[in-house]
């Protein structure tokens, strides 16, 4: 999903001056409420206006004193930065769009939970930005491709800042953030959290795919830095020790047989006395003319290696030259026995024999039918929602689900029975006592297997429960109750990280939603969420008017809505709007019974409460169709102002209006009862003529 633009430089025509100087003074202090660290940058430039901007304190406390007199002190720095001691920058300053890609899918597996941003200024570059707790100083590393092009890879960290927004230096275009997703969209606590060690062994990641590819790494002036391993970098980027006599550039084999020979060599050479140095000698004398055998790894160089390898940890010294190298000879004498070779056309073969795809084999698998709570709507082991305007019996159709879990209720419509267990349920916005318990009483469930969630308690404060932060817990809680078959969020929303996480944000919802999905499956029980209906009710989709982002909608394996019905104002309907495990069932039209469920003797009344009343027989209705009975318009009433109006000028066939009122969205069943409530004549032309039907209006004409 992408948000909408709101980047005050990407507005056409351009802001005044004095409009741009609000905005970006108001954003400056968005950006620090939600806990960055925002610096002015010299508009069209990445240099910050300021000297010192390294030490002035902005956010210990919050200082908005500190920043909105900048647009006036300083009205040639629009543009807009974030200091990196909190926030680090993973910048991927790689021109190369398929090394840009590769080298940032590494950082991705690395990261930890937490929301993913993108920038970009000069594509295919690109900067992602994570948080700290603990400040650490910038890393990087720069290559240069056979094209003679610099590329680098930087973590920005303390003393350094990158842009945020404004107008990038080269391009003379405003920055783009992916999907429209900036750092103004969520709060700095729900950026992944990094540390040092993690960027250490990202840019060391970064550096091997750079080499692989025949990258040589250099210094700040371009020029190739030299090995410690063998004194130099060889001309024309070949690895030392690649054998090139069958091919004339190195391939995946090539490069793993180069890194074989680095890492055996080195984790000898680190050896210490008795610890087994002659028998790691021989064995890497076996693994590498394994290699050479196989034509990968030149044999002068092999031996040249190893032995200094032994000199290295002492093995020469000790043992002498002469029984290092009938150490070495020996296991050569193996290796060429076994040789090790792989397709010399795989230029893409992992260096690293222990990185590879993961796969299973279809065969070896055993089926496994699906395993239902309420059959044919709501599995276990999926996520599921109930969504709807308010007052619709969101919360009733919630209780009626707990009491079919908890004692055995049975499903409407002979639909069956659920299976036993307890129910743990989260509320965020009725109250417990009063509302939700009297509510799981009216419906029949049983109190005892009921487990409301009151919060959480960490490090001995007590917190609200987030998604986000907190879904161990969850599962620590279905492990100590035992028997748990459904888990109920009311409303998920609620739960998000309440003012941190943005729920129009695709990416926001679906780095919550993704883990609780995954818990829902590996325990198998079933989680319900509840949602609100958004305020665009001018569209006609049930899955498009589910919260604000269609990522609830991508995450829930069911998805069932909760409508008017069009054929009777007392009752409403529960109705499919989308379910991948099974056939499309048909509706169920409910009302609303109301009974008296306990008496409060201190205050003297009786306790009512509401409950679900299931009717008897199914629906046939789609949740489209049904859809039209929101914001005042039902169904019938839209294909009645549909029929007076093409009918007005006179009669039309029969076949061509159902036609035209299916490409408006009108059922033709629906149509037919417009028909028949206005009194719509059907004819039929001579036979003389072409014999077909027409519809016309009665004289009287129509009413609505």
């Amino acid at each position: 999903m992408v948000l909408p633009n709101t980047d005050p430089f990407s507005i056409v025509p351009p802001l005044p001056h004095e409009q741009l100087r609000a905005v970006v003074t108001a954003r400056r202090v968005r950006y620090l409420t939600l806990g960055y660290e925002p610096i002015p940058i010299v508009s069209g430039r990445k240099r910050p206006a300021i000297n010192g901007w390294q030490d002035i304190r902005i956010t210990i406390p919050p200082n908005e004193d500190v920043i909105t007199p900048w647009t006036e002190t300083y009205p040639g720095a629009m543009s807009t930065g974030v200091r990196t001691k909190y926030t680090p920058g993973f910048d991927i300053d790689i021109r190369d769009a398929d090394m840009g890609d590769r080298v940032q899918q590494v950082l991705l597996n690395m990261l930890p939970s937490g929301t993913i941003l993108k920038r970009t200024g000069l594509p295919p570059k690109r900067l992602i930005p994570c948080r700290c707790t603990a400040p650490f100083n910038k890393i990087s590393v720069s290559f240069k491709s056979p094209d003679d092009v610099v590329h680098k890879v930087e973590v920005l960290a303390d003393g350094q800042q990158f842009v945020a927004e404004g107008i990038h230096e080269d391009t003379r275009l405003p920055y783009r953030w992916e999907d429209n997703i900036n750092l103004l969209s969520v709060a700095h606590e729900f950026l992944p959290l990094v540390n040092k060690e993690l960027a250490e062994r990202f840019v060391a990641e970064a550096s091997t795919i750079m080499e692989r590819a025949g990258w040589v790494q250099v210094d700040a002036q371009g020029r190739p830095k030299k090995s410690k391993a063998n004194g130099g970098t060889k001309p024309n980027n070949k690895p030392n020790g690649y054998n090139s006599s069958n091919n004339s550039e190195p391939n995946g084999y090539n490069h793993y047989c180069y890194y074989a020979l680095k890492d055996e060599s080195a984790a000898l050479a680190r050896m210490p006395p008795n610890s087994g140095r002659n028998n790691a000698l021989n064995t890497a004398a076996f693994n590498l003319f394994q290699l050479v055998a196989g034509g990968g790894l030149d044999e002068t160089e092999v031996r040249k290696r190893l032995f200094a390898a032994a000199e290295a940890c002492g093995l020469v010294n000790d043992d002498g030259e002469d029984a290092v190298r009938a150490t070495i000879e020996s296991g050569a004498r193996a290796g060429r026995k076994q040789p090790r070779q792989a397709p010399r056309d795989d230029r893409d073969q992992a260096a690293d024999e222990d990185d590879e795809l993961s796969t299973t084999n279809a065969r070896s698998l055993e089926m496994e039918g699906v395993e239902w709570l309420w059959p044919g709507r709501f599995a276990r082991g999926k996520f599921g929602l109930i969504a709807g305007l308010p007052d619709y019996g969101k919360g009733q159709i919630a209780a009626f689900v707990a009491a079919a879990v908890t004692a055995g209720i049975e499903l409407p419509c002979d639909e069956g029975t659920a299976p036993q267990g307890d129910v743990i349920w989260f509320n965020a916005e009725d109250g417990v006592r009063d509302t939700v318990l009297p509510r799981l009483v009216a419906a029949g469930a049983n109190p005892e297997r009921v487990h409301f969630v009151n919060g959480v308690r960490i490090a001995g404060e007590d917190k609200h429960f987030s998604l986000i932060t907190d879904l161990h817990l969850l599962r620590k809680a279905i492990n100590r109750i035992g028997n748990v078959v459904l888990v109920i969020i009311d409303p998920v929303s609620a739960y998000l990280g309440v003012g941190k996480v943005d729920g129009r944000s695709a990416t926001d919802v679906r780095g919550v939603l993704t883990p609780l999905k995954n818990m829902t499956e590996e325990l198998n029980i079933t989680v319900i969420g509840i949602a609100h209906f958004n305020k665009r009710d001018d569209i006609k989709s049930a899955l498009l008017r589910v919260s604000d982002s269609i990522a609830y909608v991508a995450a829930a394996r069911h998805v069932y809505a909760v409508l008017d019905d069009p054929e009777d104002k007392n009752s409403k309907l529960f109705v499919k709007a989308k379910n991948n495990l099974a056939r499309d069932a048909k509706a169920l039209r409910y009302g609303m019974g109301v009974k008296k469920v306990g008496h409060d003797a201190k205050l003297g009344v009786d306790i009512n409460a509401p409950y679900i009343v299931w009717h008897p027989q199914h629906v046939e209705i789609t949740a489209n169709e049904a859809m039209a009975a929101a914001g005042g318009h039902t169904a019938r009433r839209e294909a009645k102002e549909f029929l007076l109006e093409r009918l007005e000028s006179g009669p039309v066939k029969a076949d061509d209006i159902i036609e035209e009122a299916k490409q408006e969205g009108i059922a033709e069943k629906t149509l037919r009862r417009a028909k028949k409530e206005l009194g719509i004549k059907s004819r039929k032309t001579p036979a003389g003529f072409d014999g077909t039907w027409t519809w016309e209006l009665p004289p009287q004409g129509g009413h609505l």
